[in-house]
Formats: structure tokens, C-alpha cells, sequence
């Protein structure tokens, strides 16, 4: 048998595939387009579920031969999808078939595979990434452009999805239209008699047409940046196909335009084209299916009754009977205990330390990932190593199942927990150099597993802290176990596995930050003078070390823009 990932791309026209053969480096597989085959999508406001089953009938009888056996399908399709990637939420009126899950679980029945849905400009944003666009601390807005306008958003590292779902940027009215009107690449094809798109911007005899289409979407990326301040706008899609086609400098004549007429706050709007164009969006789903079948495949579901944090610490409490003093001391009580508890595993969090400040030290990155109160515990532990210790910050980063736009300061509703990290580790761009920590206190959560399970397949070195202990895991190479035992609130895990969770970060990332130099003494040497607390902090730290006096050690401050760390250096040559 011959083992295929299968990649669709649904669009409003079209079902765009791939049939990709197995193999293990899948991340650097790079897209053919002359091996993609289509087929009409059947799609439209006249057209049911039906129809549509019987287009992907017609395109998976070309991709699946007899003697093929499919591994996984990754599907990019247009409309809002769920955060688990299982069904399709909302769409618009032509392909509201979409919706219903009846296509869905024709796909599962008939492969018995995992099937992944993206949006198509997170699929895009997916390729993105891996194809070496999403780099560096800054915030990046990827515009596939077709018959409508796709976008996604890429911050820091990590997908940037407000109130839980992408920006919905095209569906901004103005007088003149929405901006999935304004930017349509479509519309513009149809001012040609053969509706191509490629002459458009090759004939001269169009240039009116093409420079008021122009205007509109510099327009909208004005627009953009004062909603998510982007500072980088990848443009792909059929547009980004034409206008290579064309040999037609899109990003060189809005940038232009971008120049004559700045954003308010002078800030350069760096515009480049997807060479890839139209593949982005295949690649990033294929990734995720990839991805999502090995981490699946390791995943680990422990008994609900077997989960001690589910067991009330003492059955016999009648902790609503209890006078305040009595409880805040039965707190302090067991709060005690789980920080002793982690006596145990001193070894392991010594191990792992060191291994984090040989990778760091190596170029690699830290990243934790958690869901509910672990994923905010590690946010706070991300901010701290960066304004204590001035390490970069792009190279440390936590995700939290949900998305850290809302979930850092809400809770999940919508099961975040049990969906999959992998789509958010191939943005995060996980490479072998890289440490990443995963927190389930439980053990249970997926997304947590996955994010595990996709970093050990890249050869990043993967830990996971749970309370239970156990000798190992598949999903990742390291254990911590918390040892914290039942809750005084049965399942609340906010309050012993919390505090010793808390604990357990900041042990390994101060244990890797004194590694890796960052403290002189008892001292901190690369605090960020940011606020007049830290500066004094900064000039008690130069008078213990050097003798300076508050006013050299101001006005070496000052002559180092306020870097201590540069002060320290400057006095030990």
C-alpha cells in the first residue's frame, strides 16, 4: 500500500487538492502546482450538502488511487472555523453547505483518518511560516486576496486571534462596499473580457482600473494597521499568482503609495508578496494534518477516576461550615505542603534547567505551553524572564489554549483544552533548538499533548508537568511531577497544583537564567530601567559592586541608555 496525506483547499468555485506521499521530514515538502488537481466545488445558494459530497467525490477519485492508504486530510476552507478545527461555524450565504457536518463525517467514514479544518488565511499564515515568513518580535497581517479577502494575524511568535476567531477584516462596510468587494482580485479580473486577471496588470489599457484598485488597498492596509498595528502585510493568493504572472511590482507600488501618504504615527508598513502564492494555504493544512495524526496517535486519555486533583483533600471538611480563620489556616496549610512536596523532583527540575540554558545558549528558544490557570501561570513567567533578566523577548513565548489575545485574562468555554496545539506550534515555528514545557496538572489536556507530540517529532527537547509521577510519557521526553496530590476544593487546580506549578517555572527559568550569566552575585545585571523603581534598583546595584556613588551611577545610566547590564560590562574591561 502506499501511505498519502491528503491537502484540499475549498474555495466558493473550487476544491483545490493534493495527494502527498508519506515521509518523515513533511516540513520541508515544498508544493508542485502543477501536480494540484481541481474540480468545481458545487457550492452556491441553490446547491445542497449533496452536491457539494459529490465534488469531493469527483476530486478524491483523482488523488486516491486503489493501492493508497490515507494517513490524514488537512482542509483550508473559507468561513470561520471552530477552534478545534471540526466543523465550519459561519460562512457566507453561497457556501452555507459548508456548515453542515454531513460532508464532514463522509470524509472520516470513508478514510477512518483524522480530518483537520483551518480557515484558509490560518492555513496560509501555517504556510507562511513554514515557508520563512513569520520571524521575529513583530506583528504580521497575512492578506490572501481572491475573490474575497482572507486575513490572519501573527504576533510575537504566536497566531493572534481576538474574541477566539480570525479577524474578520473583509467583512468591513464602508459606502463603497465591503473590503472583500474592495479588494476582490476577481472583480478586478472582470473589467477584462476573458475575466483575466493577468492582463489586467500587464495592459497598459487598464492602468486606470489597476491604479484605482491599487488605492483601495492601500486603503485597507492603512486600515489595518491602526486596528492590530501591523507593522509587516504578507499578500498572497490568486492576486499574488497574477501579478507574478504579470511581472507586475504590487508590493513596489504600494509601498510607494504607502511613503506618500504615512500612517499618523510614521511607522513604516513593510509590504511584501507570497511567492507561493496559492500552494500557501495547501501547505499549511497538509502541516496541520500531518502533524495532528502523529500527535494523535500519542495521546494519552488518563481514567476520570483515577485524577487525585478531582479528590477533595479531606472528604470530611465542611469547608461552607468553617469559620475565615479556620480556612485561611487550612490554606496556608496545605499551600505549605505542596511546596514541599516538590522535594522529590529537585533532580528533574535541576536536569531540565540545564538543558534550557544549553539550548537557549545555542540560539534556541524557550515555550511553554498550558491551558486555563498553567497557561497563565507560564504568560506571567514569559513577561518576568524578559524585563528581570533582559532576555529576548521573542525568545521566550507561552501558548494558551484559546488564543493569549483573550485567554491570559479570560476562561475557556469553548473546549480550548481538548483541542490541538499543533497548528499554533508550526507558527510558533518549533524548531530542534528549542525547549518546550507543557503544563497539565491533570495530565489530560490535548492541547498540551499535541504541542508536546509535535515538538518531539521537530527534535525539540519537550517536558511535561503533571501532578501524577510517572516514568515517562510518549509524548515527551522529560516528566515533572508536581506531587501536590488531592485539592482542598476537589478540582481546583488554581490552588496547590497552582502554587506548585508557579513554583516549578520560576526554579527552571531562573536556574537556566543565572546559567546563562544574567546574575552577578545576588544581583540581577540585565534588569530593564523602565520605570524609576528599576532605576534605583539599577543604581544600588552599581554602588554594591563598584562603590559609585547615586550620581555616577546615574550618569553611567544615562551615557548607556539606561542598560545596566552595558554599565557592568563598560566597568569590568
Amino acid at each position: 500500500m502506499k501511505r498519502i496525506y491528503l491537502t484540499l483547499d475549498i474555495g466558493g468555485s473550487w476544491i483545490k487538492g493534493l495527494a502527498v506521499p508519506y515521509m518523515k521530514c513533511i516540513k520541508e515538502y515544498k508544493i508542485d502546482p502543477k501536480e494540484i488537481k481541481r474540480v468545481k466545488s458545487r457550492l452556491g445558494t441553490d446547491k445542497t450538502v449533496d452536491d457539494f459530497i459529490e465534488a469531493l467525490q469527483e476530486l478524491m477519485d483523482i488523488l486516491v488511487c486503489p493501492d493508497c492508504e490515507v494517513c490524514a486530510i488537512g482542509i483550508s476552507t473559507a468561513g470561520i472555523v471552530d477552534y478545534a478545527g471540526t466543523r465550519v461555524l459561519f460562512s457566507a450565504d453561497h457556501l452555507a453547505p459548508l456548515k453542515s457536518n454531513k460532508w464532514i463525517e463522509w470524509l472520516k467514514d470513508k478514510y477512518q483518518v483524522p480530518v483537520v479544518l483551518s480557515n484558509d488565511a490560518d492555513a496560509a499564515a501555517v504556510g507562511a511560516s513554514v515557508a520563512g515568513y513569520l520571524e521575529g518580535y513583530r506583528t504580521v497581517g497575512i492578506m490572501p486576496i481572491g475573490t474575497g479577502l482572507g486575513f490572519s494575524l501573527w504576533r510575537n511568535g504566536r497566531r493572534w486571534t481576538p474574541s477566539y476567531s480570525q479577524p474578520l477584516l473583509g467583512s468591513i462596510e464602508t459606502p463603497d462596499g465591503s473590503y472583500d468587494q474592495l479588494a476582490s482580485a476577481s472583480l478586478l479580473a472582470s473589467v477584462h473580457p476573458d475575466n483575466n486577471l493577468v492582463a489586467v496588470f500587464k495592459e497598459a489599457a487598464y492602468k486606470e482600473k489597476t491604479d484605482e484598485y491599487l488605492e483601495r488597498l492601500v486603503q485597507i492596509i492603512r486600515t489595518t494597521y491602526y486596528l492590530f498595528r501591523t507593522d509587516l502585510i504578507l499578500i498572497g493568493g490568486g492576486l499574488a499568482h497574477a501579478v507574478q504572472a504579470a511581472g507586475y511590482p504590487l508590493a513596489e507600488q504600494i509601498t510607494t503609495r504607502l511613503q506618500a501618504s504615512p500612517v499618523l504615527t510614521g511607522d513604516i508598513i513593510e509590504v511584501r508578496l507570497v511567492q507561493e502564492a496559492n500552494e500557501l494555504p495547501l501547505l499549511g493544512a497538509l502541516l496541520i494534518a500531518v502533524g495532528e495524526q502523529y500527535a494523535q496517535s500519542l495521546r494519552c486519555i488518563p481514567e476520570y477516576k483515577n485524577l487525585v486533583t478531582e479528590e477533595p483533600y479531606d472528604p470530611s471538611l465542611q469547608l461552607h461550615k468553617m469559620d475565615t480563620a479556620d480556612l485561611a489556616s487550612l490554606l496556608w496549610k496545605t499551600e505549605q505542603e505542596a511546596g514541599t512536596a516538590l522535594s522529590e523532583s529537585l533532580s528533574d527540575i535541576a536536569e531540565v534547567a540545564d538543558v534550557i540554558a544549553e539550548r537557549l545558549n545555542n540560539g534556541g528558544r524557550l515555550i511553554y505551553v498550558g491551558a486555563g490557570t498553567s497557561g497563565r501561570l507560564a504568560a506571567v513567567d514569559t513577561v518576568e524572564i524578559a524585563c528581570t533578566f533582559g532576555f529576548p523577548r521573542e525568545r521566550v513565548l507561552t501558548l494558551i489554549a484559546g488564543g493569549v489575545a483573550d485567554a491570559a485574562i479570560d476562561i475557556e468555554t469553548n473546549f480550548e483544552e481538548d483541542a490541538s496545539c499543533v497548528p499554533e506550534m508550526i507558527l510558533a515555528n518549533v524548531s530542534e533548538k528549542d525547549v518546550v514545557i507543557g503544563i497539565s496538572v491533570s495530565g489530560s489536556a490535548y492541547f498540551v499533548q499535541s504541542a508536546l507530540a509535535y515538538a518531539k517529532t521537530i527534535g525539540a527537547y519537550t517536558v511535561f508537568i503533571q501532578e501524577k509521577e510517572v516514568v515517562s510519557v510518549p509524548f515527551s521526553d522529560k516528566v515533572i511531577a508536581l506531587h501536590t496530590g488531592n485539592e482542598v476544593i476537589a478540582g481546583s487546580t488554581r490552588m496547590k497544583a497552582g502554587t506548585a506549578t508557579k513554583k516549578v517555572l520560576n526554579f527552571i527559568s531562573t536556574i537556566a537564567m543565572i546559567r546563562l550569566g544574567k546574575v552577578y552575585g545576588s544581583y540581577m545585571t540585565e534588569v530593564e530601567c523602565i520605570n524609576n523603581k528599576l532605576i534605583k534598583r539599577a543604581k544600588k546595584i552599581l554602588h554594591i559592586l563598584f562603590h559609585m556613588s547615586e550620581e555616577e551611577a546615574m550618569r553611567q545610566l544615562e551615557i548607556h541608555n539606561y542598560r545596566l547590564n552595558d554599565v557592568i560590562k563598560s566597568r569590568s574591561v
